[in-house]
């Protein structure tokens, strides 16, 4: 990427001023950005007000004292014209749309408007939409939702709809993902897709990508984005529009151009683009790619405290691509020093459920199970699973939190093992009953999800999210060439 163009997009990703025009006391433009470290430097217009959360509302972008970097235009779609002309009269660089009501509607009215702002805004000013979020970065302070997260992370974000975008950002900092750049391009008159993976491919602060498309108006020029990017860093694609009427639907949406299923699945396929079926592999996938160990080989080992769903478990493994080998015969024999031969089994998965409650000083412990688990030669992901919390709640009352305080630590030292000294990929799957009411079921539940989320495991609600990642974590490690 040329060095200018990159410079324009570090304009728009990192200005020092922003005004909102068509602030109110309600728009969540203002609240997002007055929140931010921006918040100084945050201008509001709007000529039905005189003040605004305590401070100046002016009544046009030209009567703001100070230069503009960057505006927010939430105003009617008929007046967006003669305020993008005032702002580029104001020497504005960049103008988020988010007002729709264009092309989407199908109108030709409509279609007609936006051309006209289409029009007004190229080679003048760097226009983003109509009918989108718009831009966020934790690092600058650009925000378009309240109460985001503004810790700045890896993860770079392209979503042709507002609402994912959204959603992205709000799932994504319940699961511990952290964000470089979140882009909301909506009908994309000016910036499109493209433009923004190009920048993301060559951004530093950015080593993930995750997109969700509904259609392009140029096919070539995404295909050569999405090739340049995945051969740089994982890139994951979900397509929106994949049915007749999801395909209707993205029209009336963004306005855009979908295209058959089978040409969007060869197109990731030959750019190296990861496809992926729906929003939540989509976010499981990404936060397994932006902290976790890549696997070598598809050989995986659960670690389980139920014979039962230790069947299931390997059932999803294999329908996901993945393998559940036997272990190796010493891997064995060191397991059997460990666990009791009674209800258990230490085949794969490996069902050790008495060791779950040891602490260090017994025989053996969770941690001694996984560290022999991790040399196996025929393993190269293991998956933990912990869904105990209900059932030692009912066996030990209120002392389970005292053993949870020193079991959760146990389990994490034997996953940091795998990962840290071995090289595997590990991933964790803490079980939460979804329609339990109790608090301290979800408070203890929740201690165990931090623990192991603060040293930098992917953490999933799950079984199926978490195995369905680890293998979209495989196919990007065989991209990347690993034996």
């Amino acid at each position: 990427m040329k060095v200018d163009r990159h410079s324009r997009f570090d304009t728009m990703f990192y200005p020092e001023t922003v005004a909102v025009i068509g602030a109110s006391d309600h728009d969540g433009f203002s609240q997002a950005l007055m929140s931010t470290k921006l918040r100084n430097r945050v201008f509001l217009v709007n000529p039905r007000y005189r003040e605004l959360h305590g401070r100046i509302c002016y009544r046009s972008i030209l009567d703001v004292p100070e230069k503009i970097d960057y505006v927010v235009i939430a105003v009617p779609a008929p007046n967006v014209p003669g305020v993008l002309s005032d702002c580029i009269a104001k020497g504005v660089t960049t103008a988020h749309v988010f007002t729709a009501g264009f092309s989407e509607t199908g109108l030709p009215e409509r279609k007609a408007l936006e051309d006209e702002v289409r029009d007004i805004a190229i080679g003048r000013i760097n226009l983003v939409g109509p009918n989108c979020m718009g831009l966020h970065c934790p690092a600058s302070g650009l925000a378009f939702i309240p109460d985001a997260s503004t810790q700045e992370g890896t993860v770079g974000v392209v979503s042709q709809s507002g609402t994912f975008a959204e959603q992205f950002l709000s799932v994504g900092k319940l699961r511990n993902v952290t964000f470089s750049k979140v882009v909301s391009y909506g009908n994309a008159v000016d910036l499109d897709c493209p433009d923004f993976l190009e920048y993301l491919t060559h951004d530093p602060e950015t080593r993930v990508i995750a997109l969700y498309i509904e259609g392009t108006r140029n096919g070539d020029r995404l295909r050569r984005a999405l090739t340049e990017a995945s051969d740089l860093k994982p890139t994951l694609a979900l397509k929106g529009g994949v049915t007749p009427d999801g395909e209707r639907a993205a029209s009336s949406h963004t306005g855009s151009l979908a295209g058959s299923p089978e040409t969007w699945r060869a197109l990731f396929q030959q750019t190296g683009a990861i496809q992926v079926e729906d929003f939540d592999e989509l976010l499981n996938s990404t936060l397994a790619l932006s902290c976790s160990r890549l696997p070598a080989r598809k050989g995986t080992a659960i670690v389980t405290n139920s014979g039962g769903f230790s069947v299931l478990e390997t059932d999803l493994c294999v329908r996901a691509g993945l393998e559940v080998p036997r272990f190796a015969e010493e891997t064995t024999r060191e397991l059997r020093k460990i666990v009791p031969l009674a209800g258990t089994s230490i085949s794969n998965p490996l069902d050790a459920w008495p060791i779950y409650y040891n602490l260090p000083g017994k025989p053996g412990t969770l941690a001694d199970a996984i560290r022999t688990l991790s040399h196996d030669r025929h393993i190269h992901s293991i998956v933990l699973h912990f869904d105990e919390v209900s059932y030692l709640m009912r066996i030990l009352g209120d002392a389970v939190e005292s053993l949870l305080k020193e079991l959760i630590p146990v389990m994490v030292d034997g996953c940091k093992y795998a990962r840290d000294t071995m090289d595997k990929a590990v991933m964790v799957c803490v079980a939460l009953d979804a329609y339990s009411e109790d608090e301290d079921d979800r408070r203890y539940h929740l201690m165990a999800k931090n623990a192991f989320e603060a040293e930098g495991f992917p953490v999933y609600p799950a079984l199926g999210p978490a195995i369905r990642a680890l293998f979209n974590l495989y196919r990007y490690s065989i991209r990347r060439g690993r034996p």
